[in-house]
């Protein structure tokens, strides 16, 4: 059934071609249309996959490397003095 319609869309817009400037002028705003929304619903779907805070966890395992490589790096200058 899918087919059949790309089938049949493909056949309308292969004819307004033939219509000159304004059949073209349709075909850009169907084609642009179509990206249009296509990049919203990837924008949805990106935000309903990646949750906001998701660089926080990154963060926090970052600073606490940080803060135990100061710690043994502490515990290192003590034992050698």
């Amino acid at each position: 059934m899918k087919l059949l319609l790309s089938v049949l869309l493909a056949g309308f817009l292969g004819t307004l071609v033939f219509l000159g400037p304004i059949g073209i002028y349709i075909i850009c705003a169907i084609i642009v249309g179509v990206i249009f929304r296509l990049f919203i619903l990837i924008n949805e779907i990106h935000k309903q996959v990646v949750p906001i805070n998701s660089n926080n966890r990154a963060k926090d395992v970052y600073e606490r490397y940080i803060k135990e490589r100061e710690e043994r790096e502490e515990r290192e200058r003590e034992t050698n003095v």
